[in-house]
């Protein structure tokens, strides 16, 4: 959420925000005060949706009975396009309950009285420089959502009926309807006792009462933190982004971008901006039935660029469930140039299987990806000229733990497998996987994420020089959010990379509505200070949806455990259905930016405090 900016001279209390147009390049924003005359409100223009910097007077002249509006008794107001002019519908309160009005403007600074709509009692949205048979069409909310029609915005013809409810609650408003080339693309807002949500809907536009598409999860939720009233005021398509404005009973009016990150492509659902794109390659590694530890799965891979291409560092099992880590090259990120015949790393430490665990002594709670025990998971971070390795080191008997080794770069890069021996770096008795180094020293401290379930941990150490008998004892941590997709666990996927936002980290989760699949999502975390969530995906990045991520040995899951930018291109290897290695990519300038603006932060004052007259 992000404040936008109103007059200093207005007071917090008195303010009421009334409603919300984006025209001509700029966003209008009508808000009056309590100490205004009954027939005045104001006009707030803006350039960029949050910083308002110009104030003008507007009066609704005349109302049915030809005398001046009580601005008081009016909200709800919905202002769209058509053609020249503009058409502002709002709720008025009347004797016996409510009335739908509406005006028109030509200047978005003065508006004239039209008349009142078909005996609607609630608020209703015209779609904007649409006609359905040479007809203007109007949704409204009459307990669900339904549609009328007119010819002249005068008569307006009711069809009565319901179009869409809500499971939850009941249907507050209606925040924009827009037209689109897949259809009128809808955002709608329900309230039930604990607060808000948005919605989307998509409606076929050969009939407007077809609805073609309504996803089941909110696109946002209204935060747990507000303890005050709060009512949405619309939502305006600006500058690519869907801006919506809110007020909040003492505190003034605030804007949050909804991301909207799915949309009806078919009968199939897919992000529109903050997405990464499958490779077409996919799956870019498969198991090799002539190389005798890698004829099971080849999963969850480790990647790094270095020297020109990227290096890829794969979980592998034969048919013994052992896990070894094998390697391969890419040129260009996607095409696999080289592929060893023999793994780089193999169990050689008791607390990693070296042969001693028979069948019968597994411990199949902690067995993951049907392994037996080895070395699962890899993730690589260069640091200064060294290669640093984590892993799960599991020896099939006891819980899974983390182990760190190292090789120089030169040994890397030449293909000497000189690591260091490996030394556990979590406590004894706990389950604690998903391990990534920060690629460099923050506040003169290493950075190593890991994860003990639900929790994603973090710790600062002064050295990556472990003995054995100190651990990593999660200081800080980022939850799960209960109310999202991401509700179950979380688990850092590849190594942070570090952008000019702040450190960008992929992230895998499971959610309690949908327990069995493994989805990715994505954060921004402050450079300075990697505890701090700036931005957090609202949905997932990357669903298991590919017969790659569903026919393997196990279905639904996506891994994430490496990723890498070349140029303007961001690479993230993962691991489909514990059975193949794949990547997804995205541009990475316009992931960052609809990251950001999935949930933009909340700035110190409102817009009612920075708006200058």
């Amino acid at each position: 959420m992000k404040t936008a900016e109103l007059p200093k001279a207005t007071s917090l209390k008195s303010l009421t925000g009334l409603g919300v147009i984006a025209a001509w390049n700029k966003v209008y924003l009508y808000y009056r005060s309590k100490s205004d005359p009954p027939d005045t409100f104001y006009t707030a223009i803006s350039d960029d949706g949050f910083s308002f910097a110009k104030q003008k007077k507007s009066v609704s002249v005349k109302t049915g009975t030809y005398t001046k509006a009580d601005i008081k008794t009016c909200r709800n107001f919905s202002i769209s396009q058509q053609d020249k002019y503009f058409t502002c519908t709002y709720v008025r309160k009347i004797a016996k309950g409510s009335v739908l009005e509406q005006a028109y403007s030509s200047d978005l600074l003065s508006f004239e009285y039209e008349g009142n709509i078909a005996n609607i009692e609630n608020q209703g949205f015209i779609v904007p420089n649409y006609h359905f048979q040479d007809q203007l069409v109007l949704y409204y909310v009459q307990k669900t959502i339904q549609v009328a029609y007119s010819t002249d915005y005068i008569h307006w013809e009711k069809t009565n009926k319901d179009l869409l409810s809500a499971e939850n609650g009941e249907i507050h408003n209606i925040g924009c309807v827009v037209p689109t080339e897949k259809g009128l693309l809808m955002i709608y807002h329900t309230k039930n006792d604990n607060g808000y949500a948005a919605h989307i809907a998509l409606f076929d536009a050969n009939d407007p009462t077809h609805m073609l598409w309504n996803p089941e999860e909110p696109i946002w939720i209204q935060p747990k933190t507000w303890k005050k009233t709060a009512y949405p005021l619309g939502v305006v398509l600006f500058c690519g982004m869907f801006l919506s404005y809110w007020h909040i009973e003492g505190e003034g009016i605030f804007v949050f971008v909804y991301a909207l990150h799915k949309i009806s492509d078919g009968d199939r659902s897919k992000d529109i901006s903050l997405c990464l794109n499958r490779s077409e390659e996919n799956p870019i590694i498969v198991p090799k039935s002539r190389n005798s530890w890698e004829a099971f799965n080849t999963f969850n891979p480790a990647a790094i660029y270095e020297d020109g291409k990227v290096h890829i560092l794969y979980r592998a099992q034969g048919h013994d469930y052992v896990s070894v880590i094998g390697y391969a090259t890419s040129g260009d990120g996607i095409h696999i140039k080289e592929r060893l015949d023999q793994p780089i790393y193999s169990p050689r430490e008791s607390f990693e299987w070296v042969g001693t665990t028979k069948p019968s002594e597994i411990s199949y709670k902690y067995v993951s990806g049907g392994g037996y025990g080895g070395c699962e998971d890899p993730r690589i971070t260069k640091i200064n000229n060294r290669f640093y390795l984590t892993y799960v080191a599991f020896d099939g008997i006891n819980p899974p733990r983390i182990a760190l080794t190292s090789i120089t770069s030169e040994d890397f890069l030449t293909r000497r497998w000189l690591w260091e021996r490996p030394v556990l770096i979590s406590p004894p008795g706990v389950v604690d996987k998903s391990a990534v180094i920060f690629p460099e020293k923050i506040n003169g401290k290493y950075v190593i994420m890991h994860r003990i379930y639900p929790d994603i941990l973090i710790d600062f150490v002064d050295s990556l020089e472990f003995d054995g008998t100190h651990w990593l004892n999660g200081q800080y941590k980022i939850s799960p959010r209960p109310d999202k997709w991401d509700s179950r666990k979380i688990g850092a996927g590849a190594p942070p990379i570090k952008t000019k936002y702040g450190w960008l980290l992929l992230y895998q989760s499971v959610g309690e509505q949908d327990s069995g699949r493994y989805k990715i999502g994505a954060m921004l975390l402050d450079i300075k200070d990697p505890t701090k969530v700036l931005y957090r995906s609202q949905s997932p990045i990357l669903e298991p949806e590919a017969s790659y991520e569903n026919n393997g040995f196990k279905q639904g899951v996506i891994y994430p455990c490496g990723a890498v930018v070349i140029g303007k291109t961001l690479y993230m290897y993962y691991g489909g259905a514990d059975s193949y290695v794949c990547v997804a990519t995205a541009n990475i300038d316009k992931f960052l930016d609809e990251l950001k603006f999935s949930q933009l932060a909340r700035l110190t004052t409102p817009i009612a405090e920075r708006i200058k007259l």
